[in-house]
């Protein structure tokens, strides 16, 4: 679950980043450029994101505990992203398999 939630806010972070005119961004994949056309709908997409992220940790948690998650995931996310993004290191399918990843390790935890 707490994977799921990451996800969700770290892509509505990135969404952010995309659509802001400040970044230095760098080459585009479809995912990208689909932000970059549409930048309405992806300052939305992202808010609504990162809000359905803060929400559920708020659920799962309780108050000061999920705003607490939720403000370190924007900060690590935010470090990761601002850093990694302009090189173009990460990829979609990075973020897949890690998130795939992190999702089975969590779920045999649980077991």
């Amino acid at each position: 679950m707490y994977t799921l939630l990451a996800v969700c806010c770290l892509l509505g972070f990135f969404q952010q980043y995309n659509t802001s005119a400040k970044a230095r961004l760098a080459v585009a994949g479809n995912y990208e450029k689909w932000l970059r056309s549409n930048p309405a709908k992806a300052r939305w997409i992202g808010l609504l994101l990162m809000l359905f992220g803060l929400a559920m940790l708020i659920i799962a948690d309780g108050w000061m505990l999920g705003i607490f998650t939720f403000i370190l995931l924007l900060m690590a996310g935010a470090c990761y992203t601002i850093v990694l993004a302009p090189l173009g290191f990460v990829k979609l399918k990075h973020i897949l398999l890690m998130a795939t990843l992190s999702l089975l390790i969590e779920l045999m935890i649980l077991k």
